[in-house]
């Protein structure tokens, strides 16, 4: 009996310094994130501590008078309200920050926290130079910030997870920036008598009509069909103004199209990941661009061109493809020509299914140094930084958000809902018919409200109030219909694309434009595919499986 009473008490007193041991805090001042019993304030540290940094800075972020990189606003919002004061060991341009940051990580002199791209964050990962979050998002997350992850049905979290661990803090990009619409002028459609367009077959028969039918009514043959620029050929995440993501949609192709930056790798019938450039359904996209080209429905010097918007606001092109806020550039149009009247529209593939290449959910990572004594701090720094981006925090608006979002403490990031543009549409239909009183709207739906309400008591009378709320109607309608959504199996780099990327781009690209415009026969797709595989193709594809099953383990 006494061995078993002695037993018990050394238990007890082994229980009891165990306990202690864990609720001992940090030497700086934060609570371990050990302690699991200890109630935590999600958006404050309990005493100041100091958290190392650099960043990525463009030279045209520029700051007031007064103000530095190291001691501005944002800075100062986020010591306030988190307790943590950021040290800012370094910063550079983007063209040379991903440099320094690399030599960094090669020498392991990392700071506590950063922001980092998919890249680098995979090489920390696999290096086992940063610190598990999982415990620290389970404690620490606010539930705003578990409301906007779960928005994205937790794809984000899972784009963050190595190994079945939580190595960073996502951001959440927002998803309707990938569709890609087609934006008619209505009113040259009505004078010529042309319904709106159901196919890419229409769209190009309106856009021929726009050129041989002088719909502008000056009796000059200077109009021109669909708009475009010299990266047209490229299906990017994020829709862009006169690209020609729609076109290849409409035939279920996503190719990168040789532009710098743009690397989309999808799932073939079998299941494989291969890249998606070089499938058969790019080449009948490429066909039937070809084809629209030749018969003069796109502007014929497209490949030249830096932007598209010229020949859109002088009200020379009546057709081009954009995202849905694309009310920016109509009401440019209408500035010069009144009577312009851009109605956007999505095109689906010869099924009735619209396709779309969606936005990576997340691109951009806050990542931990291992052994940082507070990593809870990077969760309290993201939902305070939440709190103020999405202006739920009154103190946030006193802000002056016209100052560069890059001198935030860790750089920019976005973190929103993922279907943000869809959620706002409806805020503002319920408002407009009155079962949401204004009052009740948030200061960013407020602002939009009145936009609307003023131009509904005198229509497009003030541009800047149309634009200000027009995509959020008609453009985020579109955006609730059901789509095939396609996202990017891998949105990283590899060691040999590194080294031979950058020609297999100028490959492509080159064959791409040669086929379009005429140049090259349709056949060059052809040699173009088996000479990209060869050409290190072949060895990217297998170096990508890999990566992609290495994360996933």
């Amino acid at each position: 009996m006494k061995n078993k009473k002695a037993l018990i008490s050394m238990m007890a007193i082994a229980v009891l310094m165990t306990a202690c041991s864990n609720n001992t805090g940090t030497k700086d001042g934060g609570q371990s994130s050990a302690d699991s019993n200890v109630k935590v304030d999600p958006f404050k540290m309990p005493n100041p501590i100091e958290v190392t940094t650099f960043k990525s800075l463009s030279p045209g972020a520029k700051l007031p008078a007064g103000d530095t990189v190291e001691s501005n606003q944002y800075m100062k919002y986020i010591s306030e309200k988190t307790n943590i004061n950021f040290k800012i060991l370094w910063y550079a341009a983007p063209q040379d920050h991903e440099q320094k940051m690399k030599l960094a990580i090669a020498s392991n002199d990392l700071p506590d926290v950063m922001l980092v791209n998919e890249q680098i964050f995979l090489a920390l990962a696999e290096a086992g130079q940063i610190e598990d979050l999982s415990k620290v998002y389970e404690r620490y997350a606010s539930p705003l910030a578990k409301e906007l992850y779960g928005s994205t049905n937790n794809k984000a979290l899972e784009k963050a997870t190595y190994k079945g661990k939580l190595m960073g803090i996502p951001n959440i990009s927002v998803q309707a920036d990938a569709a890609s619409m087609v934006w008619v002028r209505k009113d040259w459609m009505d004078k010529l008598g042309l319904q709106p367009p159901k196919s890419i077959d229409d769209v190009t028969a309106i856009a021929k009509a726009f050129v041989e039918k002088d719909p502008d009514g000056n009796g000059k043959a200077d109009t021109m069909g669909i708009a475009g620029y010299e990266k047209s050929l490229a299906v990017n995440g994020k829709a862009q103004r006169g690209d020609f993501k729609g076109i290849f949609q409409a035939f279920g192709a996503y190719p990168s199209g040789g532009v710098e930056g743009v690397s989309n790798w999808i799932k073939d019938s079998s299941g494989k990941v291969v890249y998606a450039s070089i499938t058969p359904e790019t080449k009948q996209a490429l066909s039937k661009l070809r084809d629209m080209y030749a018969a003069g429905a796109i502007d014929k010097e497209f490949a030249l061109r830096k932007e598209p918007n010229e020949n859109i606001v002088s009200g020379k092109s009546g057709i081009f493809f954009g995202p849905w806020w694309s009310g920016g550039l109509a009401a440019d149009t209408m500035k010069l020509n009144p009577k312009a009247d851009f109605v956007p529209y999505l095109i689906p593939d010869a099924k009735g299914t619209v396709n779309t290449m969606m936005v990576p959910v997340s691109t951009q990572f806050i990542v931990v140094k291992k052994g940082m004594k507070n990593p809870e701090a990077a969760m309290v720094y993201a939902n305070t930084f939440i709190n103020a981006q999405r202006k739920v925090d009154p103190d946030a608006l006193k802000l002056d958000f016209s100052v560069s979002a890059e001198h935030w403490p860790i750089g920019n990031a976005t973190f929103d809902f993922a279907d943000a543009v869809e959620r706002k549409s409806d805020m503002l239909k319920k408002a407009m018919g009155g079962q949401t009183k204004p009052e009740e709207l948030s200061p960013e739906m407020k602002e939009m409200f009145d936009k609307a309400t003023r131009d509904k008591a005198k229509p497009k009378a003030d541009l800047k109030d149309w634009s200000g709320y027009y995509g959020y109607t008609a453009p985020a309608d579109l955006l609730k219909q059901n789509m095939n959504k396609v996202y990017s199996e891998f949105t990283a780099n590899t060691k040999t694309m590194e080294r031979k990327w950058a020609n297999l781009q100028k490959l492509e690209k080159e064959t791409f434009f040669g086929i379009v415009m005429g140049e090259k026969p349709l056949e060059a797709f052809d040699k173009f595919v088996t000479d990209w595989k060869a050409q290190g193709g072949d060895e990217i594809t297998k170096e990508v499986t890999e990566e992609l099953t290495k994360s996933k383990k």
